[in-house]
């Protein structure tokens, strides 16, 4: 049976960048520093790498190897072991279990993929997939809430960061696909200013250019499946004959 990592957020990163081929303490150390990829959500010092270094070396993940420097000095480089090749693997592999984790862990795996010019497209799939049952869970609790407003709307953005992320929303059509026709004709693109949750329906308010709004009432579900939330691009549909016409350049209230 295999052994699951055990080890925190910064070992798993340093395990991973060791595993390929960052060997000394100094340079995993430059790769934490401000303004740099990972340093961009991980921002480390020197003492802190150097004891997660430490700490994989004590669970026998890491070794030191003797090596000669460019004037032929001795030095140590720092090599994975069997064990720890393999757990750096299944790490970088395995997504996270909570929403808070996206920002951190989540995050940093996917650059560490970047790094690595590796695909991480299986990785975001199975994030959607760990994250769907726990963020369906969270929107079907409709209590007001600031603590469960703020979780539902952490979900919402979390699952359109994921699908982005994988290239849902991408306004690029892959080659081979035909983008869908509609046969509604009035078509505005809005920007959700808010969205009120009732029992059964909910309330989206669109805001359009140059200051005007716009409101639609849909099911709760639809707007729970179509993961609306404050800055989600939309379109509005409508029916000719659904358009009501004032005479009056005045807003109307």
């Amino acid at each position: 049976m295999n052994k699951k990592p055990t080890f925190d957020l910064i070992e798993g990163a340093c395990l991973v960048l060791i595993s390929n081929g960052k060997s000394h303490g100094y340079q995993l150390a430059k790769q934490f520093e401000v303004d740099t990829t990972l340093g961009e959500v991980l921002t480390l010092s020197r003492p802190v790498v150097y004891r997660a270094v430490k700490s994989l070396a004590t669970q026998e993940l890491i070794r030191s190897v003797e090596s000669t420097g460019v004037r032929g000095q001795l030095k140590w480089q720092l090599k994975c072991t069997v064990n720890g090749e393999r757990l750096a693997r299944q790490w970088l592999a395995e997504p996270v279990m909570r929403l808070r984790d996206i920002r951190s862990e989540f995050l940093i795996k996917i650059l560490l993929s970047q790094i690595l010019k590796q695909n991480p497209s299986r990785l975001i799939k199975k994030q959607r997939q760990t994250l769907e049952p726990i963020v369906a869970a969270l929107l079907a609790d409709s209590s007001s809430t600031p603590v469960a407003i703020w979780r539902r709307e952490q979900s919402r953005a979390v699952m359109r960061f994921l699908a982005e992320l994988e290239g849902e929303t991408s306004s690029a059509i892959p080659d081979g696909k035909k983008q869908i026709q509609i046969s509604a004709r009035n078509q505005l693109q809005a920007h959700v200013a808010k969205v009120k949750h009732g029992d059964t329906l909910s309330t989206v308010y669109l805001s359009l250019e140059p200051n005007q709004t716009m409101t639609s009432t849909i099911t709760r579900e639809a707007a729970q499946d179509l993961v609306l939330a404050p800055g989600s691009e939309v379109v509005a549909l409508f029916k000719a004959t659904e358009v009501m016409i004032a005479t009056s350049t005045a807003q109307i209230r």
